[in-house]
């Protein structure tokens, strides 16, 4: 159910996985034509025909956020598992909703978070146990959307407020907040400051500090920017996530999302025992097609992988308390809402 841009990288991933594409649905049937034809697959400009197809046994739900949760729960309604991009839904409510509709159906439901999938990101949750107890972290993703800092209106980018209730947070930061708790856990507390384009939601940088149980802090800032030629690939792109322990230090850094094919993401280890760094160059790769050849092995199978429903209710949460920390100028305790 949906044939916009990041739907490309799905249908590509489940073609080369030999997946069964049978039903296409979108408002535009020019966009959902090509896809259409090279599948054989029936097409609906209504998401509710195509679940009432008996022949679909998954729905991926590649629309935009704020369509998010009456696709999902009608999926499920019909017995349907689910795959559902990033966000999962525009605030904790509606996550919950969901995260719990799923658990009561019995059926598979996978968040759409794609950068677990690279190889840095893999190697990283295998040696993140090796640095010992944790005491900081630093999560950053800066993206070139443009010079916000002198505009006055959101230009090009107004429709992201319209389809994904927010910009620069959950367009950019939601992966990373995903990264974090996929590699560290659940913190406990969140301090945030948000920056609006001045008269609107249109949230151009944000910074917070999680507090998790023990010494560890984790430092995270998501910034809309102009500036061309910063980052790992010097294009812009500029995405990192450190980890220290006592016993050393990991670095990732991502490379750009929409071009994976260029250049591998890049694990820096340091081992404070032996003194040495270790640099794991991987092979450049497109985490889309990891991912969805997991969501295809986990759907054959009838294991539920991760990242699971409470995952993209995870990232729901913690941006919504980051927006409710800016507000009331606090620190705001996390509730989990007793989803585990």
């Amino acid at each position: 159910v949906g044939c916009g841009s990041i739907s490309r990288f799905h249908f590509s991933a489940l073609a080369k996985i030999g997946a069964s594409v049978v039903h296409v649905a979108d408002l535009n049937e020019k966009a959902a034509a090509p896809y259409v034809e090279k599948f054989g697959a029936r097409f609906s400009k209504d998401y509710k025909d195509l679940i009432a197809d008996p022949r679909v046994t998954v729905v991926s739900v590649l629309t935009s956020s704020k369509y998010h949760k009456a696709i999902c729960l009608a999926a499920l309604a019909a017995g349907k598992d689910v795959i559902c991009e990033k966000t999962m839904m525009e605030n904790a409510d509606d996550a919950e909703a969901v995260a719990k509709a799923a658990r009561r159906s019995g059926r598979l439901f996978f968040t759409a978070f794609m950068k677990r999938f690279f190889p840095a990101t893999e190697k990283a949750k295998e040696l993140v146990p090796s640095l010992g107890t944790l005491f900081s972290a630093q999560v950053r993703t800066y993206q070139s959307w443009g010079n916000f800092y002198d505009a006055h209106d959101e230009g090009d980018f107004k429709f992201v407020l319209a389809n994904y209730g927010g910009a620069i947070t959950k367009c950019a930061g939601s992966h990373m907040l995903d990264m974090m708790m996929h590699l560290l856990g659940r913190p406990r507390s969140v301090v945030a400051q948000i920056d609006y384009l001045a008269g609107t939601r249109f949230d151009r940088k944000a910074v917070a500090l999680f507090q998790y149980p023990g010494s560890l802090a984790v430092q995270f800032e998501a910034a809309s920017h102009p500036l061309k030629r910063i980052g790992y690939e010097r294009n812009s792109w500029d995405e990192k996530m450190e980890i220290n322990g006592v016993n050393g230090r990991l670095e990732i850094f991502t490379v750009m999302w929409d071009h994976p094919e260029n250049n591998g993401a890049l694990l820096v280890h340091y081992d404070n025992t032996a003194g040495t760094s270790t640099e794991y160059r991987f092979e450049a790769m497109n985490p889309f097609d990891s991912e969805l050849a997991h969501f295809h092995q986990c759907l054959t199978d009838r294991i539920q992988g991760t990242p699971t429903v409470v995952d993209g209710f995870n990232v729901d949460l913690v941006i919504e308390s980051m927006e409710k920390s800016h507000e009331a100028q606090k620190v705001m305790a996390l509730d989990w809402r007793g989803l585990e």
